[in-house]
């Protein structure tokens, strides 16, 4: 009896998923990231929770001007989780490209891919690989916004529904913002043969291509909204954005996910196993 596709995509997740809790690999990483973000809790989040509580501060941040504009920040139920929400932004699009690198490549040098292919068809392979390290993020994502409530909580925040909705808005959007990330590591690993070649040739794409887009627009501004289909073009507006407030910035992760899942399905369907 035959699976439907749906039912191999989902299977292929779970032992993605599953590798984060049984392997000696997915046990090194989730102590890394539950290292950095204690680090990032006590030793910034806290800190700046308290001084962004200051009466004094409250009144004079109309007259703070810069990147992140901290009147946002202040209309957040809590200041702990408006801080939380600007270091997921700013530190989740680089750890999403280093550790879903390995999506399909790892499985080739493992030869366990031609073994895949042999009872699914390889975009079911690929929709699995891509699903469980989304999966991976959510979980890791959830773990870290649960650190960052219960600091909430340690220092006076009532528990309410306004948290807990700001809790679900933060979750989701740091979640679009590393789907473009996620499946442009995705595609890297159809094309090259190894994670660091995968991760390598990420940071020049993600380097170089704002550099030549620059130069394009200086001689052709018409080009200017090319920019848009950049991962992260979206993380400058997210920064300054209070919670439900950017609903207009969702289709931009999401159209960027699907120009780049498409790249990868049809360069899979073409490329030796």
């Amino acid at each position: 009896m035959h699976l439907p596709v749906w039912s191999h995509i989902w299977l292929l997740s779970q032992i993605e998923w599953q590798r984060l809790f049984v392997t000696r690999r997915g046990w090194l990483t989730l102590a890394a990231f539950c290292l950095l973000w204690f680090l990032l809790l006590r030793y910034v989040v806290m800190p700046l929770s308290q001084w962004m509580l200051d009466p004094a501060i409250i009144e004079g941040a109309e007259m703070m001007a810069g990147w992140v504009d901290l009147r946002q920040l202040l209309l957040w139920p809590r200041p702990e989780l408006s801080l939380f929400w600007l270091l997921a932004l700013l530190l989740t699009p680089a750890a999403a490209v280093l550790f879903s690198a390995g999506q399909i490549c790892r499985d080739r040098s493992r030869g366990t891919l031609r073994f895949y292919s042999l009872r699914v068809d390889r975009d079911s392979i690929l929709l699995g690989r891509l699903l469980g390290q989304l999966l991976v993020q959510g979980t890791l994502l959830q773990l870290a916004l649960l650190a960052c409530l219960l600091l909430a909580l340690w220092q006076g925040a009532p528990l309410s529904g306004d948290l807990l909705s700001a809790m679900v808005f933060c979750w989701l959007f740091v979640m679009l913002t590393l789907l473009p990330f996620t499946v442009l590591m995705s595609l890297m690993s159809v094309w090259l043969n190894s994670s660091r070649a995968a991760v390598s040739m990420a940071i020049l794409l993600l380097t170089l291509l704002p550099l030549l887009l620059g130069v394009l627009v200086y001689y052709w501004p018409q080009a200017l909204p090319a920019f848009a289909w950049l991962p992260g073009a979206q993380i400058p507006v997210l920064v300054n954005s209070s919670p439900w407030q950017p609903w207009a910035e969702l289709g931009l992760p999401v159209g960027q996910a699907l120009l780049l899942l498409t790249l990868s399905l049809v360069s899979f369907r073409r490329r030796s196993l």
